[in-house]
């Protein structure tokens, strides 16, 4: 627990939000329903077959409120200031830990195109540690440390981390207890505009973490047409995008509001987890997770960047693809590619080199066209010698041979006549 001076009840929110005014994008390009069709969030095999896959969410709290997004999914948790509330009461101002949760694992509302979560079967598991606008400092770091290793040992099958902090030796060794337990880790990346790989930055300045360790999925935010979200922080660490601009969230007082960030895009990749989880059982390991993820992302067209990462969350490939069986549990994973270092960003007026990725997009489509122009090319010279096969002989019968055409008997008509 906090200090107590420090401790104090949880006070929820008491503003409301406002009536869905769009409709979520994130849904479609995701492709969400398609996916859901495999997975919600439950064991479909391994050791917890038919048991939900429970989410850890370490952020601000999960208002129970809400239970029209949460049900009886909502678990008793922890909270660092307020025993009694078990993380179950959101104080943010911005309902961030809610709305991270509903993202995540929040149930459908109203008609199909409304608001449903990634994994809308799994469980919440909500560990407050967060009551909004805290910093990254080292103190945060190590709480945050005791609440990955918290959640672990309560049943956590998938971790979600939407705040960046400093890098300690209880961190690291956090995140190692967790996937050494078969958990995975999934973290926002930030949203500071910083290259995670620098090395002159102050050390309170590096707040990239849990993100920027390899092991944990490090999520970064893209906008509706699949341009990089601008302030995301980026570096070789950096495993996908998801959506992170303009998104409608379930809000803790009440109704919807909008959120921007990479907060918020990476409880789409810890709810793809989840349903990765679910379908391939609770033995699918956080490395094999990782790696199917980069694999299935929609790439950028040199299949890595360190603004982009391995490309953009494609939840439905990620369910669908073809899977090699005996990957599922392995724990080693293939060299991921990297780039040099860059002392700065790329400046804001030169962003538009970082190609906005297409949900469309298929790396294979130049050798395809060429493919199928290929097979148009060689179908019409098949049908051309199957013509002439029957032309010639014929031509030959009546005696035409290739300059040969006899002179032509019909009188020229002359100018005299």
């Amino acid at each position: 627990m906090a200090p107590e001076d420090e401790r104090g009840d949880c006070i929820p929110v008491a503003a409301e939000g406002e009536s869905l005014h769009q409709w979520p994008w994130a849904r479609t390009f995701i492709g969400l329903d398609q996916a859901q069709q495999y997975n919600r969030g439950t064991f479909e095999e391994g050791s917890k077959a038919g048991q939900p896959v429970t989410i850890a969410v370490i952020d601000s709290g999960v208002d129970a409120r809400r239970a029209d997004v949460f049900g009886s999914r909502l678990l008793p948790g922890y909270d660092w200031w307020d025993a009694n509330a078990k993380g179950q009461c959101d104080s943010a101002e911005d309902g961030h830990g809610t709305g991270v949760a509903a993202i995540a694992a929040g149930s459908r509302l109203g008609s199909n195109d409304d608001f449903v979560g990634v994994a809308p079967e799994a469980n919440i598991l909500p560990i407050r540690l967060f009551a909004g606008g805290d910093g990254g400092d080292i103190e945060k770091s190590q709480v945050v440390a005791k609440g990955i290793r918290d959640a672990v040992d309560n049943g956590a099958d998938v971790i979600n981390v939407s705040s960046v902090m400093v890098a300690t030796q209880e961190l690291a060794d956090a995140v190692t207890y967790a996937t050494g337990k078969n958990v995975v880790i999934v973290a926002a990346s930030g949203n500071d505009t910083r290259h995670m790989d620098r090395e002159d930055y102050k050390e309170d300045e590096k707040t990239f973490y849990p993100a920027n360790y390899p092991e944990v999925i490090a999520v970064g935010a893209h906008n509706q047409i699949g341009n990089w979200y601008e302030k995301s922080n980026f570096g070789n660490n950096l495993d996908l995008l998801a959506p992170g601009e303009g998104l409608p969230y379930p809000y803790a007082g009440g109704e919807y509001r909008t959120g921007n960030g990479t907060s918020f895009a990476a409880p789409f990749v810890a709810g793809a987890a989840a349903l990765l989880k679910g379908e391939y059982g609770s033995e699918a390991t956080p490395a094999w997770i990782q790696e199917r993820l980069q694999q299935t992302a929609i790439h950028p067209p040199n299949e890595f960047n360190m603004y982009q990462g391995h490309g953009i969350l494609n939840v439905a490939a990620a369910l669908t693809a073809p899977v090699d069986e005996a990957a599922v549990t392995s724990d080693t994973v293939s060299e991921a590619p990297t780039e040099d270092a860059s002392p700065t960003p790329i400046a804001e007026d030169d962003r538009e080199s970082i190609a906005w990725l297409d949900p469309d997009y298929d790396p294979l489509r130049t050798e395809k066209t060429i493919a199928w122009a290929s097979v148009g090319a060689a179908i019409v010279l098949v049908s051309l010698v199957l013509v002439l096969r029957k032309i010639i002989p014929k031509g030959r019968k009546r005696g035409w041979r290739p300059g040969t055409r006899k002179a032509d008997l019909v009188p020229v008509k002359t100018a005299a006549d």
